[in-house]
């Protein structure tokens, strides 16, 4: 079996040691993103909004789980609290539009996979995503979405957007940087000081469970375009090889195609994320499921949150 990882993987979380020697000649252009970072998130005035907002986000660039967790939490909220309308709002990074657009609304998509890049498209085919918005300015997005009907609203990767008033879930994973260093000579967007300002630091195997389940085939090769795609390590074996690109990579079909001519396969074994880009390509698939499951401790904190903002409403 054979894979081939990425070179920001491993000069993150499994840096050799030139790769930890450039690390710290970088730190002078980390104490500058520092700076620049912690001042885009001052001096901006609160917002406040008359319907729920979630948010999900992390500290490090990507591969945190966001997107399952928050795929996780509309399903709660669809069983528990029977909302009508859940909408989803996310930059859509990687996508080929500007400005506010609405992938999704009710059953109908209504843009292409170009448009909305692929997390967005992953949510457009969630059932229990009923509003699915990608927009640069959340707060246009948020108004937007209520004018849609949305009756809660999550946020993914809003983590930073301090002036938004919403309830903060910042997802802490077992896989940690190397270093607490903010980039680039580290993996983390803030400081991890900036912890102490999320509503819930929801801990992976204490507060939520991460599962992921394929079936080997020999046949198959692995091919994934996800941030940290060594989450998928105990599926590497299960495949005849594995190869890795930056994540949100755009797949060529005939680069895929040389792929499996190369080890005599006919199965392309991907994430959901990647088969959305792949999926009207012709090729045979098998999918990689990934699941997050909210235990109780991370239930409560949202059963509390809608409660008090329902009080406060009322009030």
């Amino acid at each position: 079996m054979k894979y081939k990882t990425t070179w920001l993987d491993s000069y993150f979380y499994r840096p050799n040691f030139f790769q930890k020697i450039l690390s710290f000649l970088l730190l002078p252009f980390s104490f500058l993103y520092l700076c620049l970072a912690v001042l885009n998130t001052a001096f901006k005035k609160k917002q406040k909004f008359t319907l729920p907002i979630l948010c999900v986000g992390n500290l490090t660039i990507g591969g945190s789980g966001k997107t399952p967790t928050c795929k996780a939490i509309a399903t709660f909220l669809k069983e528990e609290y029977k909302f009508k309308k859940i909408c989803v709002i996310l930059r859509g990074y990687k996508r080929k539009s500007k400005g506010l657009l609405v992938v999704k609304i009710n059953d109908e998509i209504r843009c292409s996979l170009k448009e909305s890049a692929d997390e967005a498209m992953e949510y457009a085919f969630c059932k229990d995503m009923d509003l699915v918005i990608v927009s640069e300015d959340r707060v246009k997005a948020i108004l937007e979405a209520k004018k849609l009907g949305a009756d809660v609203i999550l946020l993914d990767d809003a983590f930073s957007k301090f002036h938004i008033e919403k309830f903060t879930i910042l997802l802490e994973n077992i896989a940690k940087p190397f270093f607490n260093f903010v980039l680039p000579s580290g993996a983390y967007r803030l400081p991890l000081s900036f912890a102490k300002r999320a509503d819930f630091v929801a801990r992976e195997n204490e507060d939520f469970l991460v599962y992921s389940y394929t079936k080997e085939n020999r046949k198959a090769i692995l091919v994934s375009a996800i941030a940290k795609p060594f989450r998928l390590y105990k599926h590497f074996a299960k495949a005849r090889a594995c190869y890795f690109f930056k994540d949100h990579y755009e797949f060529k079909k005939e680069e895929l195609e040389n792929l499996l001519k190369k080890h005599k396969c006919d199965t392309l074994m991907l994430t959901f994320k990647d088969f959305v880009k792949v999926k009207d390509m012709g090729f045979k698939t098998q999918l990689i499921e990934l699941n997050i499951e909210l235990k109780d401790s991370f239930k409560d904190k949202i059963r509390r949150y809608l409660k008090d903002f329902d009080e406060t409403c009322k009030n």
